[in-house]
């Protein structure tokens, strides 16, 4: 008779296992998780057109882009190294438009123009590097 109130004792514990690992599921009203996916970029979300540039093998694609003024350009690093994006004034007393902070691979930086004008811009980590050009018309 010993062992009958232990083999209670053990089907009662495990019972109570069973019991306290089931699945609930949310109620309906609950909305379920979302994530949001933040990208770097220098500006707000743009409000006009979007023009893209590649960097790629420490070049520009393409190195002369003609657009018009609310156009934001978006330069993606598509190279294996770091790179930056700044604008080059041609005066002195021009002023210094954007400058991006140093793009890994895949990282993006935008900039939207609106004055018309012939804006030169390069990389300054790269010595000598090619300079491009966007023209706003």
């Amino acid at each position: 008779m010993p062992k009958f109130p232990a083999f209670l004792f053990i089907l009662l514990v495990c019972m109570a296992l069973i019991a306290g690992c089931s699945i609930q599921t949310p109620p309906a009203n609950r909305p379920a998780p979302t994530t949001q996916v933040v990208t770097p970029s220098a500006t707000t979300v743009p409000y006009g057109p979007i023009k893209e540039v590649s960097i790629i093998a420490s070049s520009f694609d393409p190195a002369i882009l003609s657009i018009r003024p609310g156009t934001t350009v978006v330069w993606t690093n598509e190279d294996r190294i770091n790179h930056r994006i700044e604008h080059l004034p041609e005066l002195p007393s021009d002023k210094l438009l954007f400058r991006s902070e140093s793009l890994s691979p895949g990282q993006s930086f935008s900039y939207t123009f609106t004055q018309p004008g012939r804006y030169k811009y390069g990389d300054p980590q790269q010595a000598g590097g090619r300079t491009s050009l966007v023209i706003v018309e």
